[in-house]
């Protein structure tokens, strides 16, 4: 089955503030569904995406921090019921997200994590990301547990945003605001 284009929910959606529960693992709809997340992702031109970014309630993101670079193939990594366990260091980096077009913002993050997270096959993986891997993946959890990267940003840069964040947020129905994906090929 061709995976589908999922819309992606923007800010001022309810969902986004929606921190997801666990899921199972085993749950034949969650395989399917990381499909279609993967291919919005890649389809969306992003590093992440998290499963309530497209309207879901499934504990799980996928990234592949590595598209960003030029002549790299796909290699998605699908965490479900990621668990940061630990951060180390701080540093600033330049944000931006699928859910917040046109918004960016520098974010104070940890510069190392250690995680866990099952992966599709159900296997609990335990790992350390660095750099940009560590930024994406803070990024993407920061979505599970209903918060978007704004929320992590100073005062006076919230200040500077606010007007692009409520115009985008203004644009939500009944708190769904949905970027509307693309016409099948």
């Amino acid at each position: 089955m061709k995976p589908r284009l999922l819309p992606v929910r923007l800010y001022g959606d309810n969902i986004l503030r929606t921190k997801l529960s666990e899921c199972d693992v085993n749950d034949p709809a969650l395989h399917e569904f990381i499909s279609d997340l993967s291919f919005t992702m890649y389809e969306r031109d992003g590093v992440g995406l998290a499963a309530n970014q497209v309207g879901s309630h499934f504990r799980v993101f996928v990234i592949d921090p590595d598209w960003a670079r030029e002549d790299i193939e796909p290699n998605p990594i699908v965490m479900i019921n990621p668990v940061i366990e630990s951060r180390e260091g701080e540093a600033d980096n330049e944000e931006g997200c699928i859910s917040l077009p046109g918004i960016f913002a520098n974010v104070h993050r940890a510069v190392k994590i250690s995680y866990s997270y099952t992966d599709p096959q159900g296997n609990r993986i335990q790992e350390t990301a660095e750099g940009f891997k560590a930024v994406v993946i803070q990024h993407e959890y920061d979505h599970l547990e209903g918060f978007v990267f704004t929320d992590r940003v100073g005062t006076l840069a919230k200040l500077r945003l606010k007007r692009r964040l409520n115009e985008i947020a203004a644009t939500a129905v009944d708190g769904i605001n949905i970027m509307e994906g693309f016409p099948d090929d």
